[in-house]
């Protein structure tokens, strides 16, 4: 079987290619676009997959219905002074924001890691035109080493246990961790943590790797990464950030071989 993250990678190249004439794509039409091209390459998907794209669907389209509603009753009460329709709207409105949230969730959130993925990053860090970043801090690149041993030696379900456990520990720098794709991570600092105090971050989850000890049967094995920094301003090159940090990771990665 060949490297089966590299086919979705593939996959999903040939979705976008086939949804860019499309005004508008709803999850569940870009699933079953999806779910054609995995066939095609001899990838069966999981009803769930499908299942839960349906549902997603059908709460954007409740949500849209409910957030025009409540825009139009909101106008109306503050043209006449109804400040009891107003009550109502606001009350609606708070309950329909805790709702937009659990979405944001679904659509923010990687499945597994359960950190942002890169969706997340593109839309909320970086302007509209996805190419400058809307704030300042430092961006950090994480790459798993020897990552793909792991995966062949010891099974996806071994790997997967891996990158939940590395994720939980990126977390506990504070910053926002993201998935940004199979076994890389991106770690968002905002512009109030030196750059001294997210060295000796990552120095501490290096150290807690190297002393850590995974077991899988009577076979043990350690985990452990490479990391590279850069800081950024408002109005940034997205792709210089990525380009400089992911740079300094592989740096740091050639000192560690």
């Amino acid at each position: 079987m060949g490297d089966l993250y590299k086919e979705h990678i593939d996959i999903t190249n040939e979705v976008k290619e086939s949804i860019q004439k499309l005004k508008v794509v709803f999850p569940a039409e870009y699933n079953r676009i999806y779910a054609e091209k995995a066939k095609s390459h001899h990838i069966e998907l999981k009803p769930n997959q499908v299942i839960s794209s349906e549902m997603l669907d059908e709460k954007m389209v409740r949500h849209l219905i409910t957030l025009s509603q409540c825009t139009d009753d909101a106008i109306h009460a503050i043209e006449t002074e109804d400040k009891e329709l107003l009550s109502i709207v606001l009350a609606e409105t708070k309950a329909l924001q805790e709702e937009i949230h659990e979405l944001q969730k679904i659509v923010y959130e990687d499945g597994l890691t359960k950190s942002y993925n890169r969706k997340w990053f593109e839309d909320m860090l970086c302007d509209s035109d996805h190419i400058s970043i809307r704030d300042s801090g430092t961006l950090v690149m994480v790459d798993l080493n020897k990552f793909k041993q792991i995966n062949d030696k010891f099974g996806h379900v071994v790997g997967d246990k891996v990158l939940i456990h590395i994720a939980f520990k990126l977390k506990e720098t504070g910053g926002r961790v993201v998935r940004y794709g199979g076994d890389e991570f991106i770690i968002i600092f905002d512009s109030k943590i030196s750059e001294h105090e997210i060295q000796t971050k990552m120095s501490s989850i290096l150290e807690y790797c190297n002393n850590v000890h995974f077991k899988v049967d009577q076979n043990e094995f350690k985990i452990n990464f490479a990391y590279g920094m850069a800081t950024f301003t408002n109005g940034s090159n997205i792709d210089t950030i990525i380009e400089t940090a992911d740079k300094a990771m592989y740096d740091n990665k050639t000192c560690l071989i």
